[in-house]
């Protein structure tokens, strides 16, 4: 009976241990939100859903759990070379991609012609009113770091080369006239030059490092329009920063963590000074908007409005010290503007997006549809 006590005595301290560890990281790491418990009221109580909610949200809770995820992430990733999430492509020298980056360029057609002929047809209508547009695309991860992939790339890529190859034909051979801004080849000369430097490694995103090369490129095509000075030929010119820890979303997908660091190139403009203010938005993703004067410095003049997605994040900062005026407002709230029939008046609109996004909202540009109309009222209104 002794023996029989002691053991029980054992087995319900370790049972409370587990509820005592302490989790891996705060609010663990999976990727959905913790189960929330259910209301406590007198008729709650009879009812069986709300105990399997309990439970469910004790589970969530118990720290062991958070350590069990991520040894079985971290075993996939190490030992077996893959990854238990679908959402995460394992390379094959260990580098994680978004798996969006293979499948959503094969979900929507894309053809060059249509969305050329609107494009013109947007260009068109700003010539007279002195407004422009321009398509700037971010490439995907895998696009730039290829040979991570190993034998399996031209399986995965194959929608994505369609998509880029496509892209390239028709409008990557006029530089100064062309509507859409191609950087396949500036971010693969980087990362050839600079290896690990360009993508982050357990992440979907660019590095600032490579952020900072698709900006040059950007306001190199500004200037080639004649819609930025001369004088900013090679900008932005910025310092290398000590590194800083990198948020690893790829890694955190797959339920694990490792702590990583990124390059930082910061931009800064003697005799620039910028005020920024952030402001609420529908999607809850905010609009960032800069004003930059000097005395001294060239800047790109007028109103500037960039729709962007999540690779804007580390070019911002690097753009708008040579904006006079910069707003940059996420793609969801934009559409969410052009539902509603007012778009942000704008002297010129950067329309931002991430490579695997291209094939859809490249469809939004052609003639007729709800995008293409809202862009061709405001480019048609005078400055």
């Amino acid at each position: 009976m002794r023996a029989g006590k002691v053991l029980l005595g054992l087995l319900a301290s370790g049972l409370l241990a587990v509820w005592l560890l302490h989790p891996p990281l705060p609010g663990g790491n999976e990727n959905r939100a913790e189960t929330g418990f259910p209301a406590l009221t007198p008729e709650s109580l009879a009812r069986t859903t709300n105990y399997r909610q309990t439970d469910a949200a004790l589970r969530d809770r118990l720290a062991l759990r958070q350590y069990v995820v991520q040894a079985i992430g971290q075993t996939a990733r190490d030992r077996m070379g893959t990854s238990l999430n679908p959402e995460v492509v394992m390379g094959s020298t260990g580098v994680p991609f978004l798996s969006e980056d293979f499948t959503l360029p094969c979900q929507y057609d894309f053809e060059p012609g249509p969305v050329d002929a609107g494009l013109r047809e947007l260009r068109a209508l700003g010539q007279r009113t002195g407004k422009t547009i321009t398509v700037a695309i971010a490439p995907d991860k895998s696009s730039i770091l290829t040979a991570e992939l190993g034998r399996r790339a031209s399986a995965l890529l194959a929608c994505s080369d369609r998509v880029r190859k496509s892209t390239e034909a028709a409008w990557g051979h006029t530089p100064a006239t062309s509507p859409v801004l191609t950087t396949w080849k500036q971010l693969s000369a980087e990362q050839a030059a600079h290896p690990g430097e360009v993508f982050q490694r357990g992440d979907s995103h660019w590095t600032s490092q490579g952020a900072l090369v698709w900006s040059q490129a950007l306001i190199g095509r500004l200037i080639a329009q004649g819609e930025a000075p001369r004088a900013l030929e090679r900008a932005p010119t910025a310092t290398r920063a000590p590194d800083e820890p990198a948020d690893s979303d790829l890694y955190r997908l797959m339920g694990i963590r490792r702590g990583e660091t990124v390059p930082v190139w910061r931009v800064t403009r003697p005799g620039v000074k910028i005020t920024t203010r952030s402001l609420a938005s529908p999607s809850g993703h905010g609009i960032a908007v800069f004003h930059s004067s000097s005395t001294t410095a060239a800047l790109i003049p007028g109103r500037t409005l960039v729709i962007n997605d999540s690779f804007i994040s580390r070019a911002e900062g690097e753009l708008a010290p040579y904006f006079s005026d910069l707003e940059v407002v996420h793609w969801s709230d934009f559409l969410t503007d052009v539902a509603a029939g007012r778009v942000p008046h704008f002297d010129r609109i950067i329309l931002e997006t991430v490579q695997r996004g291209w094939p859809q909202r490249s469809g939004w540009l052609e003639t007729g549809q709800p995008v293409h109309n809202a862009l061709a009222q405001e480019l048609n209104r005078p400055r």
